[in-house]
């Protein structure tokens, strides 16, 4: 079975005050302990491949970027949702208002 991933990234805004609290959890939040407890407590993959180790079986089999599931997986296609969204949606209202 495949599954359908998607990326989000930490950004920190231009001129932030707390620019330095802000790098320390970024650096923080991407540290393999950080990940695995994150992953132990929701579904969602971590980025740090050495995170993949600290992992069980039974926790591993949930994760999107564990490596059997990562295998069969696809990217979400972010400009074609840009090009296709509001129209798909519309369609989509239109079809759940029947």
């Amino acid at each position: 079975t495949g599954g359908i991933y998607d990326l989000d990234y930490w950004v920190i805004p231009k001129g932030t005050p707390n620019k330095d609290a802000a790098l320390k959890f970024i650096a923080f939040a991407s540290t393999p302990d950080a990940q695995a407890e994150y992953a132990r407590n929701i579904a969602y993959g971590p980025t740090n491949n050495k995170a993949l180790a600290k992992l069980d079986a039974k926790v591993l089999a949930n994760l999107p970027t564990a490596p059997a599931n990562s295998k069969t997986a696809l990217q979400f296609d972010l400009k074609f949702w840009a090009d296709q969204g509001e129209e798909l949606e519309k369609r989509f209202a239109s079809w759940a208002a029947q």
